[in-house]
């Protein structure tokens, strides 16, 4: 469900860009490159909900589980992007990035097994993310630079992205309400497919230096987080702890210089 929000979100902002290219096509004639820049962003990030993939094991005596959701804690979100102007309006960029969300506890979810069903409680730690992409930039004048002024230019950015994220859990004292004195670990990460969009404003203070604020939405495909393990060896049974499509939300502030 969230993917799909982030993917109609996508294909709503390439019609966007589509529209602000052929604009920008008619408003600028010169298609020479421009030169090239580094790119930093750093802000607040939120993640959706973020849901468990059932398990149930052939063996009645291990553990299953079913329904299970998972919070997280507003985190921070780093981002550097290489970019090459293409034209005066279009940029390419390769980004990478690290994102972190603490462990926000357990919303729903249970331990299952032959003897019936438990709630799952506890649990602390964090969940990170290392995107890996390739951006499609526009930028739109809102404002040129007045006339011999070196700066004061004012840009509305749109982005679209496309690459791989490494999504990780590092989780501890995850319970089973009913098996006091027992408690389980998640601590795993996997290569998954993701996308981004972006929009953001941009102010040119000097030649070549611009700051700007913006919003991204990331959404990536899933994760597998590896095998739990239980503090007692005995209770086992769990296949890899998978998880649905991962949608972060950032707010992040920038700095770009060109040279």
């Amino acid at each position: 469900m969230q993917l799909s929000i982030g993917i109609g979100m996508a294909s709503a902002m390439v019609g966007a860009l589509s529209v602000c290219a052929s604009a920008a096509a008619e408003e600028k004639t010169a298609a020479t490159a421009q030169g090239t820049y580094l790119s930093f962003d750093i802000g607040a990030t939120f993640i959706s909900s973020i849901d468990i993939l059932p398990f149930t094991p052939s063996d009645p005596l291990a553990f299953g589980n079913s329904l299970i959701s998972v919070d997280t804690e507003n985190g921070l979100g780093l981002n550097i992007a290489l970019g090459f102007e293409l034209t005066e309006s279009f940029a390419l960029e390769f980004e990478t990035g690290y994102y972190q969300n603490d462990f926000g506890g357990f919303t729903s979810g249970q331990f299952t097994s032959g003897f019936g069903a438990t709630d799952v409680v506890g649990g602390s730690g964090d969940f990170h993310q290392i995107p890996l992409f390739v951006n499609g930039s526009f930028d739109i004048p809102l404002r040129e630079r007045a006339a011999g002024a070196d700066a004061g230019a004012v840009t509305l950015d749109l982005m679209l992205g496309l690459g791989i994220v490494n999504v990780g859990a590092e989780i501890t004292d995850i319970q089973a309400a009913g098996v006091p004195g027992v408690s389980a670990a998640i601590d795993g990460n996997s290569w998954e497919f993701g996308g981004q969009i972006g929009i953001g404003l941009g102010w040119e203070i000097s030649s070549g230096v611009n700051i700007g604020v913006g919003y991204r939405l990331m959404a990536v495909s899933g994760a597998d987080f590896g095998t739990a393990t239980f503090s007692d060896p005995s209770l086992v049974g769990i296949d890899n702890v998978e998880a649905d499509n991962f949608v972060t939300h950032s707010v992040q502030a920038n700095l770009s210089y060109e040279f």
